[in-house]
């Protein structure tokens, strides 16, 4: 998984997500790659960790950061303030 900071616009309509400080909510796995990119507050993400593997890695988004996530990752978010984010799938190849 990758962590940047978006340069791209926001101005265009995007649907957004919404969790209050301290709510939490599961990204199930797709088939396609997605990115989460934050527009508000602050956001914790941590990837579903399987049995016999390392321990999952955690991030933490600001404002305008982007977290790539691979197709068929699932994660928990967080919201460590009330936080606003996009979910952005890549298309199919």
């Amino acid at each position: 998984m990758s962590l940047h900071d978006s340069q791209q616009s926001t101005d265009q309509a995007m649907p957004l997500w919404q969790l209050g400080s301290g709510q939490t909510l599961r990204l199930p796995a797709t088939r396609s790659a997605r990115w989460l990119r934050l527009r508000e507050g602050r956001l914790w993400v941590t990837a579903e960790g399987r049995v016999g593997a390392p321990p999952p890695e955690d991030w933490w988004l600001a404002p305008g950061q982007s977290l790539r996530l691979p197709a068929g990752t699932e994660v928990l978010a967080e919201g460590w303030s009330a936080a606003s984010f996009e979910v952005l799938e890549e298309p199919l190849a």
